[in-house]
């Protein structure tokens, strides 16, 4: 691959990342609180990579439910080393049972200084400016070993089944 084509994709990859990031906060965001409160959720799901066993959260928006969520799941060998700016492989197996609860790191990417709120309304809305300051805190844990998924599915059925007991 031509190394001025890689650099230019770059960004439109940090958008992306920070597009699927801004997904996840937005669950994370409203079911912050009640994090504390989660549990594992009784599956454990067979995966060909390995086993995986999520967390029951609830959301938090009336109507919407618990939720079963899987964070930080490697969908790919880490683009580091000889690997940069390749095709990323197959991730490694696991043979351990993993309980993806915590988010995975951020791709590399340079953040916005909103340190200085003055300044930075000069070159954003105040609605991006807000929205940045909550989402900074996610955006620091930052490594090239970054691609990882996280999965949110309705608890319905699981979380029927765990109030019946």
């Amino acid at each position: 691959m031509d190394r001025r084509k890689s650099i230019q994709w770059c960004p439109t990859m940090q958008r992306v990342g920070v597009l699927a990031l801004l997904l996840s906060l937005n669950y994370m965001e409203v079911s912050q609180g009640s994090r504390h409160n989660g549990h594992l959720s009784p599956r454990v799901i067979r995966t060909k990579y390995g086993t995986v066993r999520g967390m029951i959260n609830s959301i938090g928006v009336d109507g919407m439910g618990d939720a079963e969520v899987f964070l930080g799941l490697p969908y790919a060998e880490p683009p580091v080393g000889n690997l940069r700016l390749m095709p990323p492989g197959t991730p490694s197996p696991w043979s351990a049972l993993r309980v993806a609860q915590h988010l995975g790191p951020v791709c590399p990417q340079r953040l916005p200084d909103i340190r200085n709120k003055t300044e930075a309304l000069k070159t954003m809305s105040q609605g991006r400016y807000h929205h940045l300051r909550r989402l900074l805190p996610y955006l620091r844990n930052q490594s090239e070993d970054c691609l990882y998924l996280n999965i949110y599915s309705p608890a319905g059925a699981i979380t029927s089944r765990l109030h019946q007991n």
